[in-house]
């Protein structure tokens, strides 16, 4: 089963001119969003029990003392909170879905559910809701409906990183290949970086498209663009370039990284050697500090064999890049 890598939902920056004011003022909510924006949860957790001890039935207080546990990785004390949160304030939708997140939290899936359903009972349009219920429905295998709270997050937000990701693998399990190669790549342009992006690029690769793959540069593994040429020539395209220039920036930072460039067209040896040499003197024109000697070519006349998961696949025009310490 793929990861889905679900993660909890942060505050929205808060106005840092006006925020000392409100703060000295006393607005629950700002200092409450401050304080977990900044991830001060103790001193949040300190500032609000005192809240507590003058008003122990404050939702709001108990809401955020909630957020604070939760945030410190302490579900169990965060529960008593958020349920005294939601029995004060019952109609509040985000009360119910941070107990939603409590109860995932604890490893009690239907307790969660419940929850998120409570929540978009209140309003039907609560983001954090609806895309809860898609990770709830995706961890339970019930694939055709994550797909539809996903949709409707997308709806609200077509870049929701979290929704455009876990839709792709609801789409990968359900067998509709073409759609989610096409969710992946979307994806993969506006999130090119992280462990989802590594996955997104592995999921293609799986499906027999290399438009994306995987490198280990140094100590890290970075999702990369293929690096494409014009047709028939040793013109990098625009996309080429610029997973080249993150290839370059890395060995710009890293000094003992050297990198093996090697070029396949099938058929054509010289076309595949100028290939080569035009992806070092890309790195080494817009890279002063990198080095030629940093980079060794090879190049063949063939076609890259490259096996995923036991199946077999014959790119017949590809670079593969990779790296080394230095001796």
């Amino acid at each position: 089963m793929k990861h889905t890598g679900r993660k909890m939902q942060t505050a929205l920056p808060l106005i840092a001119v006006l925020l000392p004011v409100l703060l000295l003022a006393g607005c629950a909510t700002l200092q409450g969003q401050y304080y977990l924006n900044s991830r001060q949860y103790d001193e949040g957790a300190r500032i609000f029990g005192k809240k507590l001890a003058e008003s122990p039935d404050d939702p709001q207080a108990n809401y955020y003392m909630a957020r604070f546990e939760l945030a410190s990785e302490h579900p169990a004390k965060a529960l008593p909170f958020i349920k005294k949160a939601v029995a004060l304030d019952p109609k509040n939708a985000d009360y119910r879905f941070w107990e939603g997140v409590t109860w995932w939290a604890l490893m009690e899936p239907d307790k969660e559910r419940a929850a998120y359903e409570q929540a978009l009972a209140i309003d039907p349009r609560h983001e954090g809701a609806n895309l809860y219920l898609g990770h709830n429905s995706l961890d339970r295998g019930d694939n055709a409906k994550a797909l539809e709270y996903y949709d409707k997050v997308l709806d609200f937000d077509p870049h929701e990183p979290q929704a455009m990701f876990n839709k792709a693998v609801a789409l990968e399990r359900l067998h509709r290949t073409r759609e989610m190669r096409a969710d992946l790549l979307a994806y993969l342009e506006l999130y090119p970086d992280g462990a989802q992006a590594r996955q997104g690029a592995e999921m293609l690769n799986e499906a027999g498209d290399f438009s994306w793959r995987n490198h280990a540069v140094g100590r890290r593994t970075v999702t990369l663009q293929a690096i494409d040429f014009s047709p028939k020539k040793a013109i990098l395209t625009e996309d080429a370039q610029e997973s080249l220039d993150v290839i370059g920036s890395i060995m710009s930072d890293k000094k003992d990284l050297e990198l093996d460039v090697v070029a396949y067209v099938k058929g054509d040896d010289a076309l595949a050697r100028e290939r080569a040499l035009s992806v070092r003197n890309y790195i080494t024109r817009m890279y002063p500090g990198v080095s030629p000697d940093r980079l060794a070519l090879s190049w063949f006349g063939a076609a890259e064999t490259v096996h995923v998961n036991g199946a077999r696949h014959d790119l017949p025009q590809s670079v593969n890049l990779f790296t080394r310490v230095a001796k």
